[in-house]
C-alpha cells in the first residue's frame, strides 16, 4: 500500500497500528489517501477518513472509520440510526459517507479527469463506498445495504479493496503517468506527499512479460521441490543418528510408519499445490484460485486427515515460495489471515471444520 497521511499537522491521524495492518493486506497498486479535506463547489467542506484507489483494477473507495462505546448491535440502511447494545441509537455513517462519495465525485469530475484522464466520460465515473467499525462483528444485524458495504475487519476490507473491479475502471494509460496523477491527488486532498512513496513511483515497473513469469513460476516450484527433498535428508538422518541405540522389534515398525507417513504428508501437499499452480502466477486473482483448487484437493485427499489432522501451517509452508516473490505473504494474496481462509474455505466446500484440541495449526473436517 502506498500510503499518502494528512498534510495538516493538525488533522486527526490514523493509528499506526491500523496503517501497519493495511500495509500487509495491500500491496503498492492501492493508493491510500488518509484524514482529506475536500472542497468541492457548492458543498460544505468534507472530511474524508480514507480513499482508496486501486490503479491496477481502476476502483476507487470513500471509506468511513467509525468507533462506538459499544458492540454494534444492528446496521441499518441509509434513513434510521444505527443501534448499539444498550439500545442507544447512534448517526447513520451510511448516510455519512454517502455525502463524502458526492463530493470525492464532484471534485474528481472537475479537476482530475479533465487533466489526466480527458477521454474518460465523467458521467461513467463510479465510486464505491464502506463503512469501517472494529465493533461490528458476526453477531450484529446488517440490513442490506443498497450502496455499500459494512465492515468490522479489515482484512475483509482490505481483501475487497483488492480484488474489486468496475464496469467502467480508470486506469490510467502508462505506468509514467502514476507520479503525476498522485500528485494532482495529494494537492487535492490535502495529503503529503513522503519521500518513500514518492521514489517507488518514480521507480519504473517490471514488465509481465509472460515467458518471465513462467520461469518464475517453474523457479519456485523447483525450490519447493528442493525443500521436500531436504525434508526426507533430515529425516533419513535422524534415523542414522539413532543407529547407536536400535529400536526394539516392537518400536521398528512404528518408526518407519511415522517416517513414511511425515514424507508423505508433505510429499503429497507439495503435490497438491503444483498442480494447482501449473501455468499460474500471471495475477494475484489467478494465485488465490490456484490456492483454493490446492486446499480443496487437500481436503478430498484421504491421506492427508491423519490421527492429527490437516496441517495448515504445511500447507502454508508449501505454498508460500509460490506466491512470496511476485505477490506477497499468503494473508495478502488472501485478503485475510491464512487459517481463517481456510476455515472459511472448508465451510464453502459443504465440509465442517473442527479444531484439534493442542494442534493449533491443524483441523479436521466432516
Amino acid at each position: 500500500m502506498l500510503h499518502f497521511p494528512s498534510a495538516n499537522t493538525a488533522a486527526h491521524r490514523p493509528s499506526a497500528r491500523d496503517v501497519a495492518k493495511l500495509g500487509e493486506l495491500l500491496d503498492d497498486d492501492v493508493w491510500a489517501f488518509s484524514n482529506c479535506r475536500v472542497d468541492a463547489p457548492g458543498r460544505p467542506v468534507a472530511e474524508v477518513d480514507w480513499f482508496f484507489y486501486n490503479v491496477r483494477h481502476g476502483t476507487l473507495m470513500v471509506s468511513e472509520w467509525k468507533g462506538f462505546p459499544q458492540r454494534v448491535a444492528s446496521a441499518t440502511d441509509t434513513g434510521t440510526p444505527w443501534r448499539l447494545d444498550g439500545g442507544l441509537n447512534v448517526p447513520n455513517p451510511i448516510e455519512q459517507v454517502s455525502r463524502q462519495l458526492d463530493a470525492v465525485r464532484a471534485v474528481l469530475r472537475g479537476t482530475i479527469l479533465p487533466h489526466h484522464f480527458p477521454t474518460f466520460d465523467p458521467q461513467q465515473l463510479l465510486l464505491m463506498q464502506s463503512v469501517y467499525s472494529p465493533q461490528v462483528d458476526d453477531g450484529t444485524t446488517i440490513e442490506r445495504i443498497r450502496w455499500g458495504k459494512v465492515y468490522g475487519s479489515l482484512p475483509h476490507l482490505a481483501g475487497f479493496i483488492s480484488t474489486a473491479t468496475s464496469k467502467s475502471p480508470l486506469t490510467l494509460p502508462d505506468d509514467g503517468a502514476r507520479l503525476g496523477l498522485a500528485t494532482a491527488l495529494c494537492a487535492l486532498f490535502r495529503t503529503s506527499f513522503p519521500a518513500d512513496v514518492k521514489a517507488k513511483l518514480r521507480s519504473p515497473k517490471r514488465g509481465g512479460d509472460t515467458d518471465v513469469v513462467r520461469r518464475i513460476s517453474a523457479i519456485h516450484r523447483h525450490i519447493a521441490a528442493l525443500h521436500t527433498e531436504l525434508a526426507d535428508l533430515i529425516v533419513v538422518a535422524a534415523g542414522s543418528a539413532g543407529t547407536a541405540q536400535p529400536p526394539t522389534a516392537a518400536e521398528a515398525p512404528r518408526a518407519k510408519v511415522s517416517k513414511s507417513q511425515a514424507l508423505t504428508e508433505q510429499q503429497r501437499m507439495h503435490d497438491h499445490l503444483a498442480r494447482s499452480f501449473q501455468g499460474v502466477n500471471s495475477s494475484r486473482d489467478d494465485a488465490a484460485k490456484a490456492l483454493e483448487k490446492a486446499w480443496r484437493s487437500v481436503l478430498n485427499d484421504p491421506l492427508l486427515h491423519g490421527d492429527t489432522g490437516i496441517s495448515i501451517s504445511l500447507f502454508g509452508s508449501v505454498g508460500t515460495p509460490l506466491v512470496k516473490q511476485r505477490h506477497g505473504s499468503l494473508p495478502k494474496v488472501l485478503g485475510m489471515q491464512l487459517r481463517k481462509w481456510c476455515l472459511l474455505q472448508a465451510k464453502a466446500f459443504g465440509m465442517k471444520p473442527l479444531d484439534i484440541p493442542g494442534k493449533p495449526s491443524n483441523i479436521r473436517v466432516r
